[in-house]
C-alpha cells in the first residue's frame, strides 16, 4: 500500500463547485509516481467508469446502480403509473444519497439537475472515504471529486445550446452535407 497520508496531504483541497485545481490527466500523472499498480488500476477504473476488485470502487459503482434504479422509477412514474420496474441488485443503501438523487431528478432545469446529481456523487465520495486518518479511500474519493469538478467546469448554458444545435443540425436532412 502506498503512503496515502503523504500523497493526499500534498494535494490541494477541493470542495463542490470549486474550479478544479488540476486536470484529471495531471492527477493521473501524480498518481503514477505515488501509487502502486493495483491502486493505479483502481484510479483508472473510477475515472473510466469501470468496476474493479477494490472495496471503494465496488461500493461507488454499487451506489451508481442505486442512482440508476431511482432514475428508472422516476422516469417510469412520469411515463405511465402502470410500468413495473425491476431494480438491479446492489450492495448497501444510502438514505441521504437516495434523497439527494430524488431531489435532483425533480429539478426542471437540466443543468441544475446535472449539478445536483454531481453534488450527490461528491457527497458519496466523501461518505465512502470516511473520517479519520488518510487512507487510499481518500485518494480514490479525491479522484472522483476531481472528475466531477472537471465535468462541472465544462457544463454551462452556452455549451448546452451548442451541443443541442449540433445534434439538431446533424439530424436535419435539409442541411447539405459535405
Amino acid at each position: 500500500m502506498s503512503n496515502a497520508v503523504y500523497f493526499v496531504s500534498s494535494l490541494p483541497m477541493i470542495q463542490f463547485k470549486d474550479a478544479p485545481p488540476m486536470s484529471v490527466e495531471e492527477f493521473k500523472r501524480q498518481c503514477e509516481t505515488n501509487l502502486n499498480d493495483f491502486e493505479l488500476g483502481a484510479i483508472e477504473a473510477l475515472l473510466d467508469g469501470k468496476d474493479y476488485p477494490e472495496p471503494f470502487v465496488s461500493a461507488f459503482y454499487s451506489h451508481e446502480t442505486q442512482l440508476k434504479n431511482i432514475a428508472a422509477r422516476a422516469r417510469a412514474t412520469e411515463w405511465d403509473s402502470d410500468i413495473r420496474i425491476m431494480d438491479r441488485p446492489f450492495d448497501g443503501y444510502n438514505v441521504a444519497y437516495a434523497k439527494m438523487v430524488n431531489d435532483a431528478l425533480v429539478k426542471a432545469n437540466p443543468l441544475e439537475m446535472e449539478e445536483a446529481l454531481e453534488e450527490a456523487r461528491f457527497y458519496l465520495a466523501d461518505e465512502l472515504s470516511g473520517v479519520g486518518s488518510f487512507t487510499m479511500a481518500h485518494v480514490y474519493a479525491y479522484a472522483l471529486k476531481l472528475k466531477i469538478l472537471e465535468r462541472l467546469s465544462k457544463l454551462n448554458q452556452e455549451a448546452g445550446n451548442t451541443a443541442l444545435l449540433k445534434i439538431i443540425n446533424e439530424n436535419d436532412l435539409a442541411i447539405e452535407r459535405e
